[in-house]
């Protein structure tokens, strides 16, 4: 039985993580030919604070209009100016 683990940032919906749920067996299943209802899919989330990226710790993720990470892509902004 395939046994996949994601770490994420806080603030993603419910319907957001469902779909990383399903897009996540689907490809498990299609590449390692398990069938869907043997696989296994935790997510971990975390406050934002406990991941760096460029040497910058992260905010918590905020959803955009179209699901996009508006404090992620601010934060990227910031340390680009």
């Amino acid at each position: 039985m395939p046994f996949i683990q994601c770490d994420i940032r806080r603030g993603r919906s419910e319907a957001q993580k469902r779909q990383l749920f399903d897009k996540i067996n689907a490809v498990v299943s299609r590449v390692t030919g398990a069938p869907t209802s043997s696989i296994l899919i935790l997510i971990r989330e975390h406050a934002g604070n406990q991941f760096m990226e460029g040497g910058e710790l992260l905010p918590d993720y905020v959803t955009g209009p179209n699901g996009e990470d508006l404090a992620g892509e601010a934060a990227l902004k910031q340390r680009s100016n």
